[in-house]
């Protein structure tokens, strides 16, 4: 089963990001999963495919594990699904969006379900950052 990366709403500690911080992603393995929903005109124009996302990390195993995984089976390559929210943040760090501008645009395309959306965008970045698959420019 997949396991779930969840920042959205977590209490944990995060950096103090400047909204004018522009966030990129560092190249890693990702691709699209399952579609969320009919995607709508505001998602769109923003370039949030309202699809899921989900981090694909390569597992370093060292001489032991490897062992223990080749007898069990175990898969080389663990997949992180992001939620909903964590899905359209990641498709709107392109490295061209100041901290700021992907705030107000989430503020814009889902309302209340983002209320405090510094707070969590922050949140969410500082986490992702965390685990070396974002940077700030």
């Amino acid at each position: 089963m997949y396991g779930k990366l969840i920042f959205m709403g977590d209490d944990i500690m995060n950096l103090q990001i400047r909204t004018s911080s522009i966030p990129n992603r560092v190249p890693c393995l990702w691709e699209y999963g399952i579609s969320y929903d009919t995607p709508n005109r505001i998602l769109e124009d923003y370039g949030i495919t309202n699809k899921q996302v989900v981090i694909v990390i390569p597992k370093d195993f060292n001489r032991f594990e490897r062992l223990i995984a080749r007898l069990t089976g175990a898969p080389r390559l663990l997949r992180r699904p992001l939620d909903r929210l964590n899905s359209a943040l990641w498709d709107l760090i392109d490295g061209n969006r100041t901290l700021s501008e992907i705030i107000q645009i989430m503020e814009d395309c889902y309302e209340e379900e983002i209320i405090p959306a510094r707070q969590r965008c922050s949140a969410s970045i500082s986490k992702l950052m965390e685990l070396h698959l974002v940077e700030l420019k």
